[in-house]
């Protein structure tokens, strides 16, 4: 492989290595113990206990669902983008002057 081979592959590894997402973070909820079949008072603060973890849970699942689609929305606006430089820079315009022949079959 040439320098400049070798060079271009550094730099898109460079690029490509920038623009990747950090694995995110584990939720931060610890689950409940159970307690012992026996242990009648502790079961109610078992129960408020899972309550307690279930909306930990769904605060951390309600936060990442609204990071995915704010990524997701400005991903769509940038093929949005390229779509409308597309038609108004690339698509020949019908009064082009040199518009190619078309093609017989």
């Amino acid at each position: 492989m040439s320098r400049a081979g070798l060079a271009a592959c550094l730099l898109v590894s460079a690029v490509v290595c920038a623009q990747a997402h950090e694995a995110a973070p584990a939720p931060d909820c610890a689950p409940p113990t159970r307690p012992s079949k026996d242990d009648t008072p502790r079961w109610n603060d078992f129960v408020d206990a899972v309550d307690e973890y279930r909306a930990c849970i769904n605060r951390y699942q309600a936060a990442h669902y609204a990071q995915s689609d704010a990524h997701r929305a400005a991903a769509e606006a940038s093929v949005e983008a390229w779509n409308a430089f597309v038609r108004e820079n690339l698509n020949v315009p019908e009064d082009f002057p040199h518009r190619p022949e078309a093609s017989s079959p």
